[in-house]
């Protein structure tokens, strides 16, 4: 029972008196008879009983009769019946009063049964309503990701197989050009551009199954100095006139990351930064723990660039840790696709990426992100 309705419940005993009282003072100012009062109290007892319920009209039903009795019946001021006739009228009030107030309080109760299935029944559609739109926004978003991944599977496919032919050619003229120097220049600047669609064509049907829910990551422990060795190899070509500077800091724990997904994040940074920097400014590599964050690792990639582009600034969300990209395309601005990229990899890891002006000019990108757990101490 709610409070509402114990409120009124108590009200309704309160008011038997005054309400019996009120058709004793109305019946006797208007010097009504006694079935004129007999009605008059009958009234106010089914109205008590629809207010209170069953025994607020037993009881109102009682003290009713005793008023009628008191006041309407010979001799008025006492409770004597003289009349015997009187005693069938005063019993028959009794039983018509506290059957009418008990048929009253019963059909008051079914009435808010009904009333509150109602209200069950709206909120129960209501939720129905909810689910199926629900439902069909899911499967609407399942379609969407089922041919998404498809059309990526298909165009990467389809990308491969002239990448692949365009590898093997370019390896080829590599040998028929040995002795020309400036074709054979250009020749391994379009060899580095093979290699950086190839490597995106991949990551965007990672990303796409990740997205999809085709794929999950498989966390593990990776020592930081590992990943930045392996960065720098995958990023052979790209890094081989350019000093990289790799710091971690000695008590720096491994991370717990999907190795693969944390290898294209550096990756895309490192890349990111390569193309950004002068090439005599040396790129750095740090990772240490993470001072704000017990049991995290922070990851940065440092360059001496012209900083964050305005371009990147505009597509990620304007708070002074540059994190997620608010959309748009992200070959509008240099390094966009490898930046949504790597934040869409390290969201996956559990992590976060923030871009930041370098004092001192350049580009800070980092990455926070979980640091493998301690293994557990066994007992001698």
């Amino acid at each position: 029972m709610d409070s509402t309705l114990r409120r009124a419940r108590a009200l309704a005993w309160i008011a038997i008196p005054f309400a019996v009282a009120l058709v004793t003072l109305v019946g006797r100012a208007s010097e009504a008879n006694a079935t004129t009062a007999g009605f008059l109290y009958l009234i106010a007892v089914l109205a008590l009983a629809t207010w209170g319920g069953w025994a607020v009209g037993a009881v109102a039903s009682v003290a009713a009769m005793l008023c009628f009795n008191f006041f309407f019946f010979l001799p008025h001021g006492t409770l004597t019946i003289a009349d015997p006739a009187n005693w069938v009228a005063l019993f028959s009030f009794l039983v018509a009063s506290a059957v009418a107030s008990r048929l009253v309080a019963t059909a008051r109760r079914q009435a808010d049964e009904a009333q509150r299935r109602r209200r069950e029944v709206e909120i129960l559609y209501e939720e129905r309503e909810r689910l199926l739109t629900e439902a069909a926004h899911l499967e609407a978003v399942r379609e969407s990701d089922t041919l998404k991944t498809s059309l990526l599977r298909a165009v990467s496919h389809d990308l491969r197989t002239p990448l692949t032919a365009m590898r093997l050619e370019i390896e080829s003229l590599d040998w028929q050009l040995v002795d020309r120097p400036e074709a054979l220049a250009s020749l391994r600047a379009l060899s580095l551009e093979q290699a950086r669609l190839a490597r995106r064509i991949d990551n965007l049907l990672s990303l796409a199954r990740l997205e999809a829910g085709l794929a999950r990551p498989h966390p593990e422990d990776v020592p930081p100095s590992s990943l930045f060795r392996a960065a720098q190899e995958g990023l052979s070509l790209i890094l081989a006139r350019r000093p990289v500077e790799v710091r971690v800091e000695p008590r720096c724990p491994d991370l717990w990351v999907d190795p693969s997904l944390a290898l294209e994040i550096v990756v895309n940074l490192l890349e990111n930064a390569a193309r950004a920097a002068p090439a005599d400014q040396p790129l750095e590599l740090a990772a240490a723990a993470d001072p704000a964050m017990p049991g995290w690792v922070r990851v940065e990639v440092r360059d001496r660039g012209p900083g964050v582009p305005a371009g990147v600034r505009r597509l990620f969300q304007s708070s002074p840790e540059l994190r997620r990209p608010e959309g748009g395309s992200g070959d509008s601005v240099a390094g966009g696709l490898g930046l949504r990229i790597a934040t869409s990899f390290a969201e996956a890891n559990g992590g976060t990426l923030a871009l930041l002006d370098r004092p001192g000019g350049g580009t800070v990108a980092r990455l926070d992100l979980p640091a493998a757990p301690e293994p557990e101490e066994v007992e001698a």
